[in-house]
């Protein structure tokens, strides 16, 4: 599975003042707008296409490029993704057994960001002795945080240690099959510690790069408010503590919602959570920097 780009600005009913005759629709907008965002957080295109309005009306037009860019790349994947999820459903609502490629509950494979995209097929189409380098140095870094120095030290705080190597069903770049590993961990409150081996098996640092590069057209744009150089990086500081926030907040919620769904629920669990996941991480953002506007205004 390959990085689920999303639009990291959260949407809400405009309820401010509602007319009396509209308070019916405005109380069925809160009850019902949080159901289809995350329907539409649960299938990957939608979730980054909804967006792309959004950013053009901002001006953000690289932003809306590389979203539009990225829903095409990861278009074969996504329908994979979206099958799986629709096969699930229907052997559920039959009774039927589940075909998985591993025991989801026990286990959590590696994301990628290339892996089944369009950028796959072509890296794969390279002969050339120089090209195939480059794309090798480019696939190895092609990592999750689980497999970081950052990862490693997670893991050795959380005491997690790592399973007998089982086949996943899943190909690398090259056709060979890939491992997958359960995460043993010891005195576990609540599974909080597996949960959080899973979620960052499920967040690429290409992905959390490509998240921030769409950031960067608010963090340059910054720079050009203010009358003098204090406040320009005064606004500079805000906005890059408020774009870091944003992803990642979302790639937290997506990640920790995400695994949890696909432990429990596989396929089907595993996009309803990063659905849930998208809202929830972009609402903990929101309101942190709520919470930072009202204390640097004295609650204005």
């Amino acid at each position: 599975m390959s990085l689920n780009q999303v639009s990291i600005s959260a949407q809400k009913p405009n309820i401010n003042k509602p007319h009396e005759k509209d308070n019916d629709s405005a109380v069925q907008s809160i009850i019902v707008e949080p159901v289809e965002q995350t329907v539409v957080n649960s299938v990957a295109p939608a979730r980054r296409i909804a967006g792309i309005p959004d950013m053009l009306k901002n001006g953000d037009t690289f932003g809306a490029a590389g979203i539009a860019a990225l829903t095409l790349v990861n278009l074969p994947e996504d329908c994979r993704d979206l099958r799986a999820a629709y096969n699930h459903s229907v052997c559920a609502l039959s009774r039927k057994s589940i075909p998985k490629a591993y025991d989801y509950k026990k286990y959590q494979h590696d994301f990628s960001f290339f892996r089944g995209t369009l950028l796959h097929e072509w890296m794969k189409r390279i002969k050339s002795d120089r090209g195939k380098k480059i794309v090798n140095k480019i696939y190895s870094a092609d990592k999750t945080l689980y497999n970081t120095k950052f990862g490693k030290w997670v893991q050795k705080i959380l005491g997690i240690e790592n399973g007998a190597p089982v086949s996943s069903g899943v190909k690398d770049l090259h056709g060979n099959m890939l491992p997958v590993r359960s995460i043993i961990v010891k005195k576990d409150f609540l599974g909080l510690k597996e949960l959080t081996g899973r979620a960052l098996k499920r967040t690429t640092i290409l992905g959390l790069g490509f998240m921030g590069l769409l950031e960067l057209p608010k963090v340059i744009k910054s720079l050009k408010k203010g009358d003098n150089s204090k406040d320009k990086a005064k606004s500079f500081a805000i906005q890059t503590g408020k774009s870091t926030l944003n992803v990642l907040s979302v790639s937290a919620g997506m990640g920790y919602l995400g695994a949890l769904g696909a432990k429990r629920f596989g396929a089907l669990g595993s996009l309803i959570g990063m659905g849930l996941g998208v809202l929830a991480g972009a609402g903990f953002s929101s309101g942190v920097q709520k919470v930072f506007r009202k204390t640097r205004y004295g609650g204005k």
